[in-house]
């Protein structure tokens, strides 16, 4: 199921923009990835692998000097209508440099950071939003779903590698729903999972409710630590597997090794094109010296995003490649 621009972003933004967004092709609007504001600077859309402008009659184009110039203004007024004239209510959020609207799409923001004891408090004067368009694919992860199911009841320790914008939380989310439900499709009997959604980019939580299917056995941690979330998940949710994004930071493995401890098993995704990327950051390099992920799933855009490039189980050993 892939949510609608139309439907699900468009009433959040200034008339102004609305209205040049409105005026695109049925089929572009429905496809675009990213809407791109910049204060000063051109409208821009990610559309088919490429960045590009809008123009003030709604058309998409290469040349600059056709593009609508946004201003400042157009950013702060769309930006109250997300929070629905509300921004301090959505403070948490933007302090985090993101707030997520209904449907899961995902509002990236900038601005002047407001800085006190070395903790970020806010952001304001704000000068840019992305807005990344949130697809729910069903299905997506059927194909590298059967790399990480062991039997019918159990799962291999697996991280998911991929580079910006191959479908790599897309798929993670698909997988958490499938191995959830159980039997569709596969040959499992669905289990409790846990997700630690730090981002709010798994779930895409908005006022607490799950705005993607994660599936029905699933619990979510939002907007937590990886690490508290982790444990919180032990505590008080007993799952089975624990799901998690963009692992790779100093005390994730310490988290992963407590879970795996605990008899529970992990999923999580790293950005990278390789495993032999992955070696070049030291967090990621413990845990893949230590042996703690069973499998390796490699993913690409090169036909399109959620391409399975390779699998490769716990020696590194290809399980898996792509024939060119």
């Amino acid at each position: 199921m892939i949510k609608g621009v139309q439907s699900d972003i468009l009433p959040y933004l200034i008339p102004s923009i609305r209205a040049i967004l409105m005026k695109l092709e049925a089929e572009k609007l429905d496809n675009l990835q990213e809407i791109r504001m910049r204060a000063g600077k051109p409208l821009m859309v990610f559309y088919g692998g490429r960045d590009l402008f809008v123009t003030v009659n709604g058309e998409i184009s290469s040349d600059i000097r056709e593009a609508y110039m946004v201003a400042q203004n157009e950013i702060i007024k769309s930006l109250e209508l997300m929070s629905e004239n509300s921004v301090y209510a959505f403070q948490e959020e933007i302090k985090s440099g993101y707030l997520t609207l209904r449907g899961g799409h995902r509002v990236g923001l900038s601005g002047r950071v407001i800085v006190q004891e070395g903790q970020i408090r806010n952001i304001k004067d704000f000068n840019s939003l992305n807005i990344r368009v949130a697809r729910e694919v069903y299905g997506c992860s059927s194909k590298l779903v059967r790399f990480i199911i062991k039997s019918s009841d159990d799962i291999y320790n697996t991280l998911i590698i991929g580079p910006p914008q191959s479908g790599k939380t897309t798929i993670l989310r698909d997988a958490a729903r499938l191995l959830s439900n159980g039997g569709e499709r596969i040959d499992f009997r669905g289990l409790k999972i846990g997700i630690v959604d730090e981002r709010s980019e798994i779930a895409a939580c908005s006022k607490g409710i799950p705005q993607n299917d994660v599936g029905f056995r699933t619990d979510v941690m939002d907007s937590c630590p990886k690490a508290l979330g982790m444990e919180m998940l032990l505590r008080s949710m007993s799952p089975n597997i624990i799901v998690t994004d963009e692992i790779g930071t100093r005390g994730d493995k310490a988290a992963i090794m407590t879970v795996l401890n605990s008899g529970v098993k992990i999923i999580a995704s790293a950005h990278g094109y390789n495993i032999s990327e992955l070696k070049m950051r030291e967090e990621l390099l413990s845990m893949i010296k230590a042996n703690t992920f069973e499998r390796y799933i490699v993913l690409s855009s090169s036909n399109g995003p959620g391409t399975l490039e390779e699998v490769f189980d716990s020696q590194q050993s290809a399980i898996y490649r792509r024939c060119s």
